[in-house]
C-alpha cells in the first residue's frame, strides 16, 4: 500500500524509537529529511510516488504551501511540551535562550523561565525572509542558545550561535495528524462529489464542455466528444481556442452563442450550442457550453407532443397493478397472472362479471409492458352501431361516407400505433365487425374506409367480455378464428363475493382515500363487516365504490355500521335467497355469536376456543377468516 503522507522533519528532532512507533501507529505515514533551505526537491519526488499530503513544521510547511499550491500541507506546531523536552536535554541553567519560530504562539515560555532558571526571549511568526535578521536582533539582546526548528537553527549555526533543535512530541503529532484527519475525510467527500458530477455530466445525453475563466477546458464529455469528433485526452489542459482548432473551428463560434443557443456546423452535421457563463457572488468562475443535436431536439418534440395529444385525448393509462386492492388469494394469483402476462406481446382476453375491474387490469397490464409510453386507447364495442365502430377502429378519408369530416380521420388502431387497443366488451360486436378485425389482427395493417393505402400498425390487443364466449362461439355468434386470436392469454377475474374479506378493504381504501371531515380514519363495526361478508355483490367492485359514495354523504361519524349499510344497500324487507342477509347470512349470524362467546369465555385463546366449540383451530380461523372476525 502506497504512503499518503509524508512527515518532512529533521532526522535529529526526532529518535529513531520515537520514529519507529509513529510508524507502526500510522502505517500511512512516510517521514523524510530535507534540505531546510530547500525542502521543496524532496517534496516533488514524494508527490511523484503518490503523496498526498505533506506536513512540515514552521517555515518548511510555509516553502511547500507557496511553491506547491495543489498539495495539501499541513503545518507541525511547536507546543510547550516540545519546548520543555528540548531544554530537558541541556543543562540551560543561567543561560539566556531565543525562541524562534514560525508559529502563532506558545503558552508557558514564562513559566518555564521560572522551572529552568532560564531567561527566553520569544519570537513568533518570524518569515524565512527576516530569520538572520531576527537572530542577530536576539543576540544583541543576549541570547547564548537560539532554539527553533531546521531552518531556525540552520541559520543560527552559520551565524555561530549554539542551537537546540525542537523535539518533535506526540502532542505535536497528535495535533498534525488530527488536523491531516479532517483534510482526508474533506478530499473524500470533495472525490465523492466530483465523481458523482462527472457520472452525471458523463451520462446526459447533451454534449458538455466547461472552461475555466481563462477559457482553459475543465470537461469535455462522452456526448461532446462524439459530436466534435475529440478526445477528453486531447483537450483537458488547452485553451478552448486550441481544442476547436483540432477540429477547424473558430473559437468566435462558441462566444456568440447565448443560452437561447445558436447554430454551428461541425462537418456535415449541425448543432446547437448554448453557452451560459458561471457567476456566484458577481465573480465568474468559467462558462459550460452545451451541444445539442437537432434530431434529439425533434425527438423530445415529438414525445412532449405525443403525451399531451393522449393526455388530452384520454390515450393515457392512469392505473397500475399497484392500485388494485384485495390480498384474497384470487385476486392476487390474477395479479400474477397479469404481471406475467405483461412481458409478452401476446393478445390477452379478460373474463369476469360487470364490475370486476377488467379495464383496471388492461391499463395495468399496458402500463406493466414494454409498451407502456405508447398510447392505450379503450373503445366499448357495444356502445356503437356496427358501421359506426368501423369508422372508429380503422378510420376513413374524405367522402366516405354522408356526414365524414373534410380531411378524413385516423382510427383508433392508428392512434394506438406502438402501444394497446383495449377492446371492452368485444363479445357485443357485429359478426361483420367481427371479420374486419380478425383481418386487421392477421395482417397487421388497416385500410381506411373510403381507402385503398395499407396503412401498417403494430397493436397489441386486450379484449374484455362479461359473456361466455366460447358459449358464443358454439352458438355461431362470434367467429371462432377470431376467438384464438384475442385469447392467446386469458385471465379470469373473480366476483367480489368470491374474494373473502376483500370487499371491507377496498370499501375502507375508497373511504380512507376521499377527504374525511373526521379526522381520523374510518373503521367498520364487526357486525358491519359480517354483512359486508355476507354480500353477494351482484354490482362487484363498481357496487363498491357507489356504496362508498353513498356512506360519505350519509356519514355522521367514521366508523361504519350494521344499521347504515342495511339501509344503504337496501336489505331490510327483501325476502330472496339471492339478496337478503337475513336469509343468506343467518347461518352466519349465529357462527358469530357463538365464536365470539367462546372466544370471550377463553380470553381469547383461539385453542380452547376451537376445543369448546368442537372444531380444531385450523377450522375456526378459516370460518373468522369467512366472518370478518380477523
Amino acid at each position: 500500500m502506497p504512503k499518503k503522507i509524508l512527515f518532512l522533519i529533521p532526522n535529529d528532532s526526532m529518535t529513531d524509537d520515537q520514529r519507529q512507533y509513529y510508524q507502526t501507529l500510522y502505517p500511512e505515514v512516510e517521514f523524510a529529511s530535507a534540505d531546510p533551505y530547500d525542502p521543496m526537491k524532496i517534496a516533488r519526488e514524494k508527490l511523484r510516488e503518490g503523496i498526498e499530503i505533506i506536513a512540515g513544521r514552521g517555515n518548511t510547511a510555509v516553502t511547500i504551501r507557496n511553491g506547491m499550491p495543489d498539495i495539501h500541507v499541513v503545518e507541525i506546531p511547536i507546543t510547550g511540551y516540545d519546548i520543555i523536552r528540548s531544554l530537558g536535554h541541556t543543562n540551560f541553567s543561567g543561560k539566556t535562550i531565543a525562541v524562534i519560530t514560525n508559529n502563532a504562539d506558545i503558552i508557558g515560555l514564562e513559566m518555564f523561565e521560572k522551572l529552568y532558571q532560564i531567561r527566553i526571549f520569544g519570537y513568533m511568526r518570524i518569515p524565512f525572509s527576516r530569520l538572520r535578521e531576527t537572530i542577530l536582533e536576539a543576540v544583541s539582546r543576549g541570547t547564548e542558545y537560539v532554539v527553533g526548528g531546521a531552518i531556525t537553527c540552520k541559520a543560527a549555526r552559520e551565524l555561530g550561535v549554539p542551537t537546540r533543535m525542537v523535539t518533535l512530541g506526540p502532542e505535536s503529532m497528535s495535533r498534525a495528524m488530527h488536523e491531516i484527519r479532517q483534510i482526508q475525510e474533506a478530499i473524500e467527500i470533495e472525490a465523492q462529489r466530483l465523481g458523482f458530477i462527472e457520472q452525471l455530466i458523463n451520462n446526459i445525453t447533451e454534449g458538455v464542455i466547461s472552461v475555466d475563466p481563462d477559457e482553459t477546458v475543465l470537461t469535455l464529455n462522452p456526448n461532446a466528444g462524439r459530436m466534435l469528433g475529440l478526445l477528453r485526452s486531447q483537450v483537458e489542459g488547452l485553451s478552448l481556442s486550441a481544442a476547436l482548432a483540432r477540429i477547424g473551428l473558430d473559437v468566435s463560434v462558441f462566444r456568440a452563442a447565448d443560452e437561447t443557443g445558436s447554430v454551428i456546423t461541425v462537418g456535415a452535421e449541425q448543432l446547437v450550442v448554448t453557452r451560459v457563463p458561471v457567476m456566484t457572488k458577481g465573480k465568474s468562475y468559467g462558462v459550460i457550453y452545451t451541444l445539442h443535436e437537432p434530431k434529439q431536439i425533434s425527438s423530445m418534440e415529438h414525445s412532449i407532443r405525443k403525451a399531451a395529444y393522449y393526455s388530452q385525448r384520454g390515450y393515457l393509462a392512469r392505473y397500475r397493478f399497484s392500485d388494485i386492492a384485495g390480498d384474497s388469494p384470487a385476486m392476487q394469483e390474477a395479479i400474477r397472472a397479469g404481471l406475467s402476462y405483461a412481458k409478452t406481446e401476446a393478445n390477452i382476453l379478460l373474463t369476469g362479471e360487470t364490475g370486476t375491474g377488467k379495464e383496471l387490469f388492461a391499463q395495468s397490464i399496458h402500463n406493466a409492458s414494454r409498451r407502456s409510453k405508447g398510447a392505450f386507447v379503450a373503445v366499448n364495442c357495444g356502445a356503437l352501431p356496427p358501421n359506426l365502430l368501423e369508422s372508429e377502429l380503422f378510420g376513413y378519408v374524405e367522402g366516405a361516407f354522408t356526414g365524414a369530416t373534410r380531411k378524413g380521420k385516423a382510427g383508433l388502431f392508428e392512434t394506438a400505433h406502438g402501444g394497446t387497443l383495449f377492446l371492452d366488451e368485444i363479445s357485443e360486436m357485429s359478426y361483420q365487425s367481427q371479420a374486419s378485425l380478425l383481418r386487421v389482427i392477421q395482417e397487421k395493417y388497416v385500410i381506411r374506409l373510403g381507402s385503398l393505402k395499407i396503412i401498417p400498425v403494430d397493436v397489441r390487443i386486450i379484449a374484455a367480455t362479461n359473456r361466455d364466449i366460447r358459449r358464443l362461439v358454439n352458438e355461431g355468434k362470434f367467429r371462432e378464428d377470431l376467438y384464438y386470436r384475442i385469447n392467446v392469454l386469458g385471465i379470469t377475474l373473480p366476483p367480489l363475493r368470491e374474494r373473502g374479506s376483500d370487499a371491507q378493504q377496498i370499501l375502507l381504501t375508497l373511504l380512507n382515500t376521499a377527504q374525511s371531515d373526521y379526522g381520523v380514519p374510518f373503521s367498520i363495526e364487526r357486525s358491519a363487516a359480517a354483512l359486508l361478508a355476507a354480500y353477494r355483490w351482484p354490482g362487484n367492485v363498481r357496487e363498491v365504490r357507489n356504496l362508498a359514495e353513498r356512506i360519505l354523504t350519509t356519514a355522521q361519524g367514521p366508523s361504519v355500521t350494521r344499521a347504515q349499510l342495511l339501509q344503504l344497500l337496501d336489505l331490510s324487507g327483501v325476502g330472496t335467497q339471492k339478496n337478503t342477509v337475513a336469509a343468506v347470512g343467518f347461518q352466519h349470524q349465529r357462527q358469530i355469536r357463538e365464536i365470539t362467546r367462546a372466544l370471550e369465555q377463553t380470553d381469547g385463546n383461539l385453542g380452547q376456543a376451537a376445543a369448546l366449540l368442537g372444531i380444531n383451530r385450523s377450522t375456526l380461523w378459516r370460518r373468522m377468516n369467512r366472518l370478518g372476525l380477523r
